[in-house]
């Protein structure tokens, strides 16, 4: 390989991890809270059922 290749290709790998990063910090700071609504949705159900009821 000439050096102009290899520089190219240092370039695109460069420019490649630099886009990357930059999505990467896009993405991770769009995440958005759940709504207490969902929030409420997603806490965890007693496993004491009452069994009075099943009888």
């Amino acid at each position: 390989m000439t050096g102009k290749q290899v520089l190219f290709i240092l370039i695109f790998t460069f420019i490649t991890v630099i886009i990357w990063v930059t999505l990467d910090i896009i993405q991770s700071r769009a995440n958005i809270a759940p709504t207490p609504e969902v929030q409420q949705l997603l806490e965890p159900i007693s496993p004491n059922f009452d069994t009075s009821g099943l009888k």
